[in-house]
């Protein structure tokens, strides 16, 4: 993971512009290390061009990648500068406020990939109703695989006909298409648990705390508060079934999307 760097009050930036000397050609100092100027490999000393912040030329703000917006100035903000893949040795930006980067915001290798899938398969059990939801989400991650798998399958197929055979490369990403679809396959065939019983209550209904299940008050009228003596069960909201005792049903057994074999 890149390291995030928070900072408190987003500044106004300026452009740099060389110092001139007198002659007005770009001011150039030696660069040193323990006390002696560094030099090339061919031994040419090395020198660096002074510049200084020029407050005429002010810079654009930051935008937030999560957002879209500006970093306005005086605003709390967030940086990471990824050193490889699609981003690497660029600075990317967000709103103290708005989510932080995950692996997959800047890097396109296939850890970070199977991460997103992983990541998303939660977020989806997350706001699962019912099994039908979770098989949903099973049948996006395979597929989300499979396209992985493709890609790989791809790059066997392209290596093998540039050197017009196979090639240990080759061999290894046809290994890993294999092993990928194997796994999609798994991931599509999870049994999915049934729905939870609610334990606190009877299909959804239980006595009334106000009458203690009576229908009535004890002046003989019937209660406001109930139908009969029964009213919804709040644990499960009058459905009868425990969607969060479910759901962590589900994130236990349902593990296979965590369990990539490349």
């Amino acid at each position: 993971m890149a390291r995030t760097t928070h900072v408190k009050k987003a500044q106004q930036r300026y452009e740099t512009v060389p110092v001139l000397d007198e002659e007005g050609k770009p001011k150039k100092v030696p660069v040193m290390r323990g006390g002696k100027q560094r030099v090339t490999k061919k031994g040419k000393p090395i020198f660096m061009t002074l510049t200084v912040v020029d407050k005429t030329k002010p810079k654009p703000l930051y935008n937030c990648s999560a957002c879209g917006k500006p970093i306005e100035i005086g605003t709390p903000y967030k940086h990471i500068s990824p050193k490889s893949g699609p981003y690497g040795g660029h600075k990317m930006t967000r709103h103290e406020s708005c989510p932080g980067w995950q692996v997959w915001d800047y890097s396109n290798s296939l850890s970070a990939q199977l991460s997103r899938i992983s990541y998303d398969f939660g977020n989806e059990i997350d706001q699962a109703e019912s099994p039908d939801d979770v098989t949903s989400a099973l049948s996006a991650a395979a597929e989300s695989v499979k396209e992985i798998a493709g890609q790989k399958r791809e790059g066997a197929e392209n290596i093998e006909s540039g050197f017009g055979h196979e090639t240990s490369q080759s061999a290894e990403l046809a290994e890993m298409a294999d092993s990928l679809e194997s796994w999609a396959d798994e991931i599509e065939a999870a049994d999915v648990p049934e729905m939870t019983d609610c334990e606190e209550c009877d299909s959804g209904k239980k006595d009334c705390d106000n009458c203690e299940g009576r229908g009535e008050t004890d002046e003989g009228d019937e209660c406001p508060e109930c139908e009969a003596g029964q009213v919804d069960c709040d644990n499960c909201d009058g459905t009868g079934e425990d969607v969060d005792a479910w759901r962590d049903e589900v994130r236990d057994s349902v593990t296979i999307v965590d369990e990539s074999p490349v």
